[in-house]
């Protein structure tokens, strides 16, 4: 087994909580946009954890600002036979703000308070089942795309990283 990365833990969290990126202000608050309500699902993605294995990540948000989170492991590089050991769902409430601007593009910040509901493997003993997580993350959205940002809540002290970067590499497309 490889060692923990705390990038790797996030982007479990990421592929989860990101999947994120489920609602995007109409007007000017926390509020949903109809554009953002759906399934996201992102792309299926070797683990650094388990060597072998394959975590796929889904978000569906609601009209109601509430996601549902997931994050799910293969034992296959389509996702298509299902596995465990990495698994992690979750849901809760997400609200939104206008978020900084990276590359002239302006991105919105995701705000989570995440209710864990199933985990497995490692992450369990640092947010086992009935925990919660509170978390922001920025996003940038293109079209049906949203890509994954470098500015988010550190799991380790709970402090907000600015973003300063867009991940063209992790993304989440609109089903």
């Amino acid at each position: 087994m490889k060692k923990l990365h705390l990038s790797t833990l996030t982007l479990l969290w990421f592929n989860f909580v990101f999947l994120f990126n489920g609602c995007a202000p109409s007007g000017g608050g926390n509020s949903s946009s109809p554009d953002y309500e759906g399934t996201w699902l992102g792309r299926c993605e070797a683990s650094e954890e388990i060597e072998g294995f394959y975590t796929l990540g889904k978000v569906v948000f609601s009209s109601t600002n509430f996601g549902t989170h997931e994050s799910l492991t293969y034992s296959d590089a389509q996702c298509t036979q299902r596995a465990s050991g990495l698994d992690l769902i979750a849901n809760g409430p997400t609200t939104i703000e206008k978020g900084g601007i990276v590359d002239g593009k302006q991105l919105m910040k995701l705000n989570y308070v995440l209710s864990i509901t199933h985990i497995e493997g490692l992450f369990s003993a640092f947010f086992p089942v009935g925990s919660i997580l509170n978390f922001s993350r920025e996003v940038y959205r293109d079209r049906n795309i949203l890509y994954a940002i470098d500015g988010e809540t550190n799991l380790l002290d709970g402090k907000y990283v600015d973003a300063t970067q867009i991940k063209h590499d992790k993304y989440w497309v609109k089903q």
